[in-house]
């Protein structure tokens, strides 16, 4: 089934990268079982991509069970979210059929609360890409630091590019927070992130100014602009 799935790629060069997340994804699946394996998901772009991805790769490896395994997911809410991007995480999880672990805190704390919580969880998912902030060295497996809990990091797009996000979710009509489709090129705290100004314009129709959805970005080094660190 993922190999029929590269067929409505045009680029062969996200072809390629495309064929690599799922063999990532397939090793992921060797190495540990779905009861070990969670998504780190909070509705953005990226880990929208991976949880698409592994839900294809999850589906096609258990296609002779009767019962499919579930697919688990956390959702860490450490800052003020948009409601949109929480009714996207639910439309989600209806979607998916995701059993979402929610963990209220910061990161590092989450994570040793999952420990506790969940100990049978020993891999996380990631939607990093090597553009990210502190991502340039992650590798497809990267544990985490000495000094943070326990657990190998999946990263199956990280060579992804801003474009390339955005040609996969559109070639494949994977549903999106509709965020992006007003201007937001990067969702954070919504009492510190605003629409790109990058994708700002005139309506000479309403005589408004409105914003282009995210997709029409053409300066990738933009992505977080509108979004406070």
């Amino acid at each position: 089934m993922t190999v029929d799935y590269l067929q409505s790629i045009t680029d062969e060069h996200l072809a390629v990268k495309i064929r690599h997340s799922f063999n990532v994804l397939e090793q992921c699946l060797t190495k540990y079982t779905p009861d070990q394996i969670v998504v780190a998901f909070n509705g953005g772009k990226d880990c929208t991509v991976v949880l698409h991805q592994y839900s294809l790769v999850l589906r096609e490896k258990y296609a002779h069970l009767s019962k499919k395994p579930t697919l688990r997911a956390l959702f860490i809410h450490n800052k003020p979210q948009f409601d949109s991007v929480l009714q996207f995480i639910d439309e989600c999880v209806q979607r998916y059929e995701i059993d979402l672990i929610q963990i209220n805190g910061w990161i590092k704390d989450a994570l040793f609360q999952l420990k506790s919580s969940h100990p049978d969880i020993q891999c996380v998912i990631m939607g990093s890409r090597l553009t990210d902030p502190h991502s340039a060295n992650l590798k497809d497996f990267s544990p985490t630091d000495p000094t943070w809990p326990e657990y190998m990091r999946c990263n199956p797009i990280l060579n992804y590019s801003y474009n390339d996000i955005w040609t996969f979710l559109r070639t494949y009509q994977v549903s999106y927070c509709s965020m992006y489709d007003q201007g937001f090129t990067s969702l954070g705290d919504k009492e510190r992130t605003s629409p790109n100004a990058n994708l700002r314009y005139h309506n000479s129709a309403t005589g408004l100014v409105e914003y282009r959805p995210a997709y029409l970005l053409d300066d990738e080094i933009s992505e977080r602009h509108g979004r406070e660190q």
